[in-house]
């Protein structure tokens, strides 16, 4: 039996002045599975979630949560949804559990069904010791965490989540991912936004690619490696601390243009035509100062053809800390 479609979108076009955001989408997300919206800036990932919401109104086309319309049925629609802003909606001065009260009662929640589910989700995102915590006193990693409680305390069949790991640690990123993949086992529609496409490899089950407002490409991570693969060695990192700023310089007055090196924020990504240069690459950075805290380097990348930012996809390969230049190899 095919899985439920949660979510179907067909011909999305979202116009902002003269100029459209989203172009003729289409994409069907089922229940059982993670799509991952793939995108530099601009390339209409929030649009395409804010209209996937309900929070946003589409120029042209259809948009539908397991059948039902937003415009026949508002309320049945909303009840499916649970979304996940890049800013976290919350109220600092409250706690968890209050937080949690405070927006089921928004969804008609009331007495006893409404405290089951405050306990319930506390539980889901591992923050049930921290129910009578006032949310000022988070770390970010818990504030994202208690912003997916909220999200699904009307127990939603489908959720989206803008840019959910844009100011996470690596170790937050990846408990959230963990929560991601409980829900997607238990049923759950979840589709998310990021310009990271290691991070999508490793948390979707899709991927599904934008540029200017445009579905470029979608499917398995390791399908659209296979066809947008090409021969170059990869390694992805995170920094200590910020850079300084003369690392690019280092690089091309060694390398000139045989290597590629961007950084965003703490997140680094190195790249060069063989493992010898890659290897290489590394050790100039480290002779440079550079420190970092973790590091992977995988079997495969993405043509950059998919027009999708900072970051390109690869199965995963060697990981681990950098302690010195043979192990960042």
């Amino acid at each position: 039996m095919p899985s439920t479609v949660a979510l179907s979108l067909t011909d999305v076009r979202v116009r902002y002045g003269d100029r459209f955001a989203v172009d003729g989408v289409s994409l069907d997300v089922r229940r059982g599975e993670i799509v991952g919206l793939l995108g530099p800036n601009g390339s209409g990932k929030s649009t395409t979630l804010a209209v996937a919401a309900g929070v946003l109104d589409a120029a042209e086309g259809t948009v539908t949560v397991e059948g039902i319309s937003r415009a026949t049925d508002p309320t049945g629609f909303a009840m499916r949804v649970g979304f996940v802003p890049q800013e976290c909606a919350l109220y600092e001065e409250l706690s968890a559990a209050e937080n949690l009260s405070f927006f089921g009662k928004l969804y008609g929640l009331s007495g006893a069904d409404l405290r089951r589910r405050v306990i319930r989700v506390l539980g889901r995102v591992r923050l049930q010791e921290h129910a009578e915590q006032r949310v000022d006193t988070f770390s970010g990693g818990m504030k994202q965490r208690l912003n997916l409680a909220v999200a699904l305390i009307h127990d939603p069949s489908l959720l989206l989540l803008d840019e959910p790991t844009a100011a996470l640690d690596p170790a937050s990123r990846d408990a959230l991912f963990a929560d991601l993949t409980r829900l997607r086992d238990d049923g759950h529609a979840v589709v998310l936004s990021t310009h990271h496409l290691d991070e999508a490899e490793l948390g979707c089950d899709r991927i599904a690619v934008l540029d200017r407002g445009k579905l470029v490409a979608c499917g398995p991570p390791a399908e659209l490696l296979r066809c947008y693969a090409k021969d170059r060695q990869v390694l992805y990192g995170h920094l200590r601390v910020r850079p300084p700023r003369f690392l690019h310089k280092a690089l091309q007055k060694r390398f000139g243009t045989r290597i590629e090196l961007e950084i965003t924020g703490r997140r680094l990504r190195l790249s060069a035509p063989t493992n010898e240069d890659l290897g290489m690459a590394l050790a100039t950075l480290l002779a440079e100062g550079i420190e970092l805290e973790t590091y992977r380097t995988p079997a495969g990348t993405l043509e950059r053809t998919l027009h999708c930012g900072t970051s390109e996809e690869e199965p995963v390969g060697q990981s681990g800390r950098v302690g010195d230049t043979e192990r960042g190899r």
